[in-house]
């Protein structure tokens, strides 16, 4: 009998949120909070890489978050290894160590910790599609089949084609509206959900040759870290003097060969209210309407409230949230400036 092939999941949990402000703030981020179903957002990334088959099996998780999260963390994925920062760097350095810390043919799963997926099993079924790529020595990514122009997401020019994976060609930034109606016109972009399946040797060759400033300060961090058991806190200084750059542009954009996984799972990055909304479960009117909230003669609005009562009456493609002692009220069609509001108000 064929054994299944062991995939160990590396969760980024360093992720502030702040453009779901002021649900989410520095002190406990969106990844740790309930915003849509009945666990935290890492506590639904933790439980889709639970499934085991005659194709893959999961070993338990590496986490990779902000030493001052950690009993957060913890709380959600306690049989989870920590790889613990003392600030946060973006993804680069944090796959770096989780890359360094595993063994060279390891196969590792990026998956960041605050994305949503409403249909999992379609994601294991892409992930075991992947696995013969990795193991051979390909990067592989996950791209979420686009069903409409969307310009806050990065693309993946993939090869034109049928097959269950295929190569892909570039990675493309957030693209204007005309460009993203190219794209999916053209039928043949991805957009970018930032997961990978790559062995660990792989990734550490990888950062050897295309961001070798990132892969020295890791293994600097990780030769004077302190810690014991299955927790690493990567040392201060050797850490902070690592470059701040995403995978993507440090590694994806350069490495030969990726191989591209087109996958339709009911994927999104909650990456604003907007987007929290569009998830959620709405009433007749198309309303999400969360705590004590009442709302009379109201469509298509997030109204939310942690604390105090909201009344409202009359709105349209608004958001409305009330926590922590502040309320902001915003266009829908202007989510992304709830950023703006949270710089602001620190």
């Amino acid at each position: 009998m064929v054994q299944p092939v062991t995939v160990t999941p590396v969760i980024l949990c360093g992720g502030v949120g702040s453009r779901l402000w002021p649900l989410s703030t520095a002190e406990r981020p969106k990844q740790f909070l309930t915003l849509e179903g009945q666990s935290s957002m890492l506590g639904e990334t933790a439980a889709r890489v639970q499934a085991v088959d005659d194709r893959l099996a999961f070993a338990d998780c590496t986490v990779v978050g902000n030493e001052r999260h950690r009993d957060l963390i913890r709380a959600e994925v306690p049989n989870a290894r920590l790889i613990l920062e003392p600030l946060g760097r973006n993804s680069a350095p944090a796959v770096a160590a989780a890359s360094l810390i595993a063994d060279p043919d390891d196969l590792l799963l990026i998956m960041p910790a605050d994305h949503a997926i409403r249909h999992p099993e379609r994601f294991v079924d892409a992930i075991a599609t992947g696995l013969q790529a990795a193991r051979d020595g390909s990067i592989v990514t996950f791209g979420i089949e686009p069903d409409h122009p969307a310009t806050g997401y990065g693309y993946i020019d993939a090869e034109p084609g049928d097959a269950p994976i295929l190569p892909a060609r570039q990675f493309v930034e957030k693209p204007n509206l005309d460009t993203a109606n190219a794209y999916l016109k053209a039928g043949h972009y991805l957009w970018n959900a930032g997961i990978f399946l790559f062995r660990a040797g792989t990734m550490v060759d990888a950062f050897r040759t295309h961001a070798p400033e990132v892969l020295s300060g890791v293994e600097k961090a990780i030769a004077g870290a302190t810690g014991e058991g299955d927790e690493i806190r990567l040392e201060a200084a050797a850490f902070a003097a690592c470059p701040g750059i995403s995978v993507d542009y440090a590694i994806m954009e350069q490495f030969k060969p990726v191989m591209a996984v087109p996958v339709d799972m009911g994927w999104s990055d909650v990456g604003d209210f907007r987007a929290l909304w569009e998830i959620s479960s709405k009433d007749a009117q198309g309303n999400v309407l969360m705590g004590p909230v009442t709302a009379v003669g109201c469509r298509n609005c997030y109204i939310r409230s942690e604390g105090a009562p909201i009344s409202v009456e009359g709105l349209e493609d608004m958001i409305v949230v009330e926590a922590g002692g502040h309320r902001i009220n915003c266009p829908m069609a202007d989510a992304q400036s709830v950023k703006k509001l949270a710089e602001a108000s620190a």
